[in-house]
């Protein structure tokens, strides 16, 4: 009987159609590159990012000494740097609330500007009712001002539905979609006083970053 040993034809054959196959097995079996690393989502950037902007929107107040609207224009720096300017009846003309590390300063019309430590005080005792406009810094972007006991309710979303905060009764009543921020749309604030309830709504109809 012939032999198949590596010396006969048919051994060299069976030899190299062996090493043949292992080749192409080993082609078949090169290292695949990594895959790339899941990125993770984009984050949406929190509303404590936003610290400068311009607020274009009207406000209402109610009070014992004054009932009016106004068209407001809010131009906030970097706090406490900011300037409102109220236009319309409620403003009698034109008044500018401005705020810097010195201080607040008032100017109504063509009257000299009235300065104090604080807005609240400043706008009772100019306008007749306060303008908390330190936390408001914080209720416009739907938060709670730092440092103040707050009692608040959310939403769904976990937006801001109702705060009260340094004497003051607020409800957030919508909030859209602004750039990359979810922001409120309308808030309506209550406090009351020795001399009668003071009553005051914002409609924020556009943010400019």
């Amino acid at each position: 009987m012939t032999g198949l040993g590596p010396k006969s034809p048919q051994g060299a054959k069976l030899l190299l159609g062996c090493f043949a196959l292992l080749l192409v097995a080993c082609s078949s079996q090169k290292t695949q590159p990594p895959a790339p690393a899941e990125q993770p989502p984009e984050t949406q950037p929190s509303v404590e990012q936003l610290q400068r902007w311009t607020i274009k929107g009207k406000i209402g107040v109610r009070s014992p000494k004054d009932n009016g609207s106004a068209n407001l224009t809010w131009e906030q720096k970097n706090s406490p740097r900011y300037r409102i300017h109220l236009s319309g009846p409620l403003g009698a003309g034109a008044t500018v609330i401005s705020g810097s590390p010195a201080g607040v300063s008032l100017q109504r019309g063509d009257d000299p500007p009235v300065h104090a430590p604080s807005p609240a005080q400043l706008t009772m005792q100019t306008l007749g009712w306060p303008l908390p406009i330190d936390e408001m810094y914080y209720w416009v972007r739907g938060l709670a001002a730092p440092g103040g006991g707050a009692s608040e309710q959310r939403n769904a979303g976990g937006q801001l539905q109702s705060l009260q905060q340094s004497g003051w009764q607020l409800n957030f009543s919508g909030y859209e979609n602004r750039g990359p921020y979810t922001l409120p749309t309308k808030i309506k604030a209550t406090t009351s006083q020795a001399a009668g309830p003071v009553n005051v709504t914002l409609v924020i109809k556009e943010w400019v970053f």
